[in-house]
């Protein structure tokens, strides 16, 4: 079985966005765990900030794939520029 993983740790600025509009924007070192079964063509992503262990900002999902194409994704509103690069990396094509 082919699986791919990758953890890293990125200093972002970060907040929390909703219908009702946004918390101000903070700088958090966030962590990621982004994994790829290319197998079965799945995959998956976990992000959470170091300072509060996810407690403030905490985000997790799957990725869908047809091949090698990133073909869908669940969890978050928007996908990670990282978790896109990850799977870049890794020989995936973007097509979102």
């Amino acid at each position: 079985m082919k699986i791919l993983k990758k953890d890293f740790k990125v200093k972002e600025y970060v907040c929390t966005e909703g219908s009702w509009g946004n918390t101000p924007r903070e700088s958090r070192t966030m962590e990621y765990h982004v994994g790829w079964n290319k197998e079965d063509e799945s995959g998956w992503f976990e992000i959470y900030d170091e300072e509060s262990g996810g407690e403030d900002y905490y985000g997790e999902g799957c990725l869908e794939f047809d091949g090698n194409e990133l073909c869908g994704y669940d969890g978050v509103m928007s996908l990670s520029d990282e978790v896109i690069k990850c799977i870049v990396e890794w020989g995936g094509i973007d097509n979102l």
